[in-house]
């Protein structure tokens, strides 16, 4: 009998008023002793039970729980999940080694799991990330991700050893590559072959030659050099940051409702005044929600949308407060352009050091931009913003406890100046949709393929987004998915400045270059964004995961994700694609904008021979129709016009909800050979 859980790296869980849908399963394979499973002292999603997902699809990592003095555990890779994953109860400490077939062992020190979570993990495991390992050989956290750190070190060493361990098997072809890598029996044989035990006192020895000699004959270290380890620790730290962020709609939560300890948020809240009450008319209230984005880059980007005004109703929540305010003011949107400063692979913490804070920009007079000044990331699920029972139950506290100044500190803030007066207020947040290493047999680079094979990216394209509203005439935008697995746009160069509002032309046309944009650099500057010709492009999205042939949910896929926010981006601007999300976009009705999934079909780019370009490389939605696209901001603006029919702009953005998206390679593009 197989033990089924949920993990939610390719669709979602449900989160209130704002909600994905799907999910994908995976298996345990239980032993006989009691309730344990080969993976874990206890079942995933059942009371206590705190599972992790481990960062590198690493499988055969030996561990033991605290709880269980019986069983000796290793974590399994799923091909279904992309992910390896464990499980210990709650509070254990872990300790990780990796065991030879008889005596020898590496010995990988201790992690007490209240460190990475204190709530179940229910649907969304936390990640336990090398660093975190690192952390029990060395007895301290990382503080920065910095070759001088300590922890990071031995971070570094540890994926030499998992990288030797891949080029040796062949599971990869290039030192900084990440891929499911096995410590099967064959590997277990050769680490028994070992003059010795590797120690903790081994790994923090600084002669990295001796290190490197401890693992003779067995594996080859030296393959690995310092550069190739740091890239794999950093990819891997990147990995485990990156997702979807949102702020709960708190349309209906009573404060501080708590809902398997980690529901009933009160989202992006707050006045002009100290404190915002309910009952007080006399404020100006600030509500909002957005969607931001993390890539494998680091860097972040998102869109939303605020309101404000005063409620003159006395209330008695702050949901209610926002349902009041959602039905009289007019939506305002707020735009992320990319920054590096969210929250920080190895603190959790929001702009942990340069306190700048992390920005949304409003194209309106008098409007300063919403600066995010703090909050921290608890338990890989949410950055809480009150003191309250949510804050708590990430934290670990009890109800009684009083918080220190590392907990104020630690809570979602933040403020913003409009027309001279001062706004600030809580934030809590969600973190969704994790992502994970690209398989190779799916998502073929130079860097990972051997030589004389074909490779696939980067790959150009051209996205076409057709309008519900016939009125409104089609975009078709330039893209270009690179190396990374990051995407951005590809826009060719001189695109007019009335493309938009051209009545003379079918459609606005940022298309790739025929003649040359698919040449020249596909990671461009991280903060210019210029491409070789010097035109201006954007960040918009990364690839969250590959389907390989063995998927049970969709096989040779891609699941891409986009959030397109801008001024350059004209009726696009707020477009998402790929959110699995339902956005409830009027309080007083059932009225729903739906973002589903957008997957890129890769049979026919697989089969392709060299020299060659596909045609009919399908993109659909997780149900296999065509892919959607949805815009909140345009979404709300309809709902606004509704009551408002006089307002022009709210009824020229109600034509710009959403539409189908077309996808096509770009002229230039062909499938490569190493």
């Amino acid at each position: 009998m197989k033990n089924k859980r949920i993990l939610p790296f390719a669709l979602g869980a449900l989160v209130a008023a704002l909600s994905g849908c799907g999910g994908e399963s995976a298996n345990i394979i239980p032993e006989a002793y009691d309730t344990s499973t080969e993976n874990g002292a206890c079942y995933s999603n059942t009371a206590g039970c705190m599972e992790f997902v481990l960062d590198y699809p690493l499988e055969g990592l030996n561990f033991t729980c605290s709880s269980d003095a019986k069983n000796k555990f290793i974590t399994l890779f799923n091909v279904n999940e992309s992910v390896s994953s464990g499980a210990c109860k709650m509070g254990d400490t872990v300790t990780f080694y990796l065991m030879g077939g008889k005596e020898r062992k590496i010995d990988l020190g201790k992690v007490n799991l209240s460190a990475i979570s204190n709530v179940a993990s229910g649907a969304s495991p936390p990640r336990l990330t090398l660093l975190d390992i690192a952390g029990g050989i060395t007895g301290q956290a990382a503080q920065a991700l910095n070759k001088n750190d300590d922890t990071v070190k031995a971070a570094m060493r540890l994926a030499k050893i998992i990288q030797a361990i891949g080029l040796k098997d062949a599971r990869i072809d290039s030192a900084a590559d990440i891929q499911p890598v096995y410590m099967d029996a064959e590997n277990r044989t050769g680490l028994e072959g070992l003059a010795k035990s590797v120690t903790l006192a081994d790994f923090k020895n600084p002669d990295e030659a001796a290190f490197s000699q401890l693992f003779s004959p067995w594996l080859n270290l030296q393959q690995v050099s310092d550069d190739d380890a740091f890239k794999v620790v950093a990819k891997l730290a990147n990995i485990s940051a990156a997702g979807v962020f949102q702020p709960e709609f708190a349309l209906f939560s009573a404060p501080q409702l708590i809902v398997s300890g980690i529901s009933g948020s009160n989202g992006l809240v707050g006045c002009d005044k100290a404190e915002c009450l309910p009952k007080d008319t006399g404020k100006i209230n600030s509500f909002g929600h957005f969607l931001l984005m993390t890539d494998r880059q680091g860097m972040t980007f998102g869109s939303g949308v605020q309101w404000r005004g005063k409620v003159e109703k006395e209330l008695t929540t702050i949901g209610g407060v926002n349902l009041e305010l959602m039905l009289t003011a007019k939506p305002k949107q707020m735009t992320a352009a990319q920054q590096d400063n969210w929250i920080d692979p190895v603190t959790h913490e929001i702009d942990r050091k340069r306190q700048l804070g992390f920005k949304f920009d409003f194209n309106e007079a008098g409007t300063e931009p919403l600066i995010i000044k703090q909050g921290t990331l608890l338990a890989d699920k949410m950055v809480a913003g009150a003191g309250g029972g949510l804050y708590r139950a990430l934290a670990g506290l009890s109800s009684s406890a009083a918080l220190t100044a590392q907990d104020e500190a630690r809570l979602g803030r933040w403020e913003q100046r409009v027309s001279g007066a001062d706004y600030k207020g809580t934030l809590d947040l969600y973190k969704q949709f994790p992502i994970t290493y690209l398989d190779k047999k799916v998502f073929k680079t130079e860097g990972n393929v051997r030589a004389s094979q074909n490779y696939i990216f980067p790959l150009y394209a051209d996205l076409t987004f057709k309008f519900k509203n016939a009125e409104v005439k089609p975009v078709k935008l330039g893209i270009v998915i690179d190396r990374n697995g990051d995407i951005r746009t590809n826009m060719r160069p001189n695109v007019p400045d009335d493309a938009f509002t051209d009545p003379m032309t079918p459609l606005a046309d940022l298309s790739t270059d025929p003649a040359n944009g698919c040449s020249g650099s596909d990671v461009l500057d991280p903060l210019l964004m210029q491409d070789d010709s010097g035109t201006q492009q954007y960040r918009i999205g990364t690839v969250s995961r590959a389907f390989t042939s063995g998927s049970k949910v969709t096989p040779n896929a891609l699941s891409l994700r986009m959030i397109l926010g801008g001024e350059a981006f004209g009726t696009l601007n707020g477009a998402l694609i790929g959110m699995n999300t339902t956005i409830k976009i009027s309080p007083d009705t059932n009225e729903n904008i739906v973002v589903g999934g957008a997957l890129l079909q890769m049979a026919s780019l697989l089969n392709a021979q060299a020299g060659s370009r596909p045609s009919g490389v399908a993109f659909t939605d997780s149900a296999g129709r065509a892919a959607q696209w949805g815009n909140s901001f345009a979404s709300f603006n309809r709902t606004f016009s509704v009551k408002n029919p006089n307002d022009a702009e709210a009824k020229a953005l109600a034509k710009l909800t959403g539409g189908e998206i077309g996808f096509e390679l770009a002229p230039c593009y062909e499938i490569q050979s190493r």
